[in-house]
């Protein structure tokens, strides 16, 4: 979390670079208005999204860099992305505050009540986006074949996520694991796989991910967990589905949503719903309208 004076003052820096001409821009606007049964009314919340991108290909290499700053309608500001990356065509490194690999992809998601006790595993424990140490070194062996190794370091948020992803005709997939000790302290370990093709004009999604966490404490028992994900996205509208089990507590998950162009703005206007039931809760059921404004 950064003040407002700080992000002034970064934003500043970046218009006033002498390198400025080689910088892209871009921003949005987005406003949520939700409805959620369990917190009997509605709610309402929003941010402004500043990025700021640079690449530059010299010598075979080239350094890229990222930054994207948020202001909500909280009155809070934060960082998103910031990161470098530098390499060639055969490999690169990434450093910084940014999301790794995406084993378990959920398309369309404007809204996913997903808020039961199963949690799940969705082979994200180490994927980042994280103020700890972050890197990531990705190879590219050719014929669609990559790889890329993630590795996080801090006190207690510490691992290593090795994943490897083939791309063909149409057809995605990325197979992959961690390991670790999260934010608490506990021991994390598992493994997912994703798959993504398209059909008669649909991008289809499928995701499974297993795994473990075991307590700091000695003598803790390990809880499993894991997570399947089926989504489906057809131009404007998207559909999907999530089942997490934890130990034997299981919860289903549904969402759709569907956006609508404003004027011929490149606004959009996205009504969503979704619905859960987690075993021994009550059922779940949120509907959302976002505008959103790029610009």
């Amino acid at each position: 979390m950064i003040r407002k004076s700080q992000l002034a003052l970064a934003i500043a820096a970046l218009i006033s670079a002498p390198a400025f001409a080689a910088v892209a821009f871009d921003a949005n606007v987005e406003m949520d208005t939700t409805y959620q049964n369990n917190n009997r009314g509605a709610s309402q919340g929003g941010r402004v999204e500043l990025n700021a991108f640079s690449k530059t290909d010299k010598g075979g290499g080239f350094v890229a860099g990222r930054a994207s700053y948020l202001a909500t309608k909280g009155g809070t500001a934060a960082i998103d992305d910031m990161w470098v990356q530098i390499g060639n065509a055969a490999g690169d490194v990434k450093l910084g505050r940014f999301e790794a690999a995406d084993l378990f992809p959920t398309g369309k998601d404007t809204i996913v009540e997903d808020g039961g006790a199963p949690s799940g595993y969705r082979t994200n424990a180490f994927r980042g986006r994280t103020s700890d140490a972050h890197a990531a070194l990705t190879l590219n062996a050719g014929g669609g074949v990559g790889f890329e190794l993630g590795l996080m370091a801090a006190a207690k948020n510490t691992g290593i996520r090795p994943v490897v992803s083939f791309g063909v005709d149409g057809f995605t997939a990325k197979v992959g694991f961690e390991n670790g000790k999260n934010s608490a302290g506990a021991k994390v370990s598992g493994a997912g796989i994703t798959v993504g093709t398209t059909m008669a004009g649909a991008g289809l999604n499928l995701s499974y991910g297993s795994g473990k966490t075991t307590a700091a404490a000695a003598g803790s028992a390990s809880v499993k967990g894991s997570s399947l994900g089926l989504n489906a996205t057809m131009g404007a509208a998207g559909l999907g589905y999530i089942m997490d089990k934890t130990g034997s507590a299981k919860e289903n998950i549904f969402y759709a949503a569907y956006s609508l162009p404003l004027f011929d703005t490149g606004a959009t206007v996205t009504p969503a719903a979704s619905y859960s039931k987690a075993d021994g809760e009550a059922k779940r059921i949120g509907l959302r309208v976002r505008v959103n404004y790029a610009f």
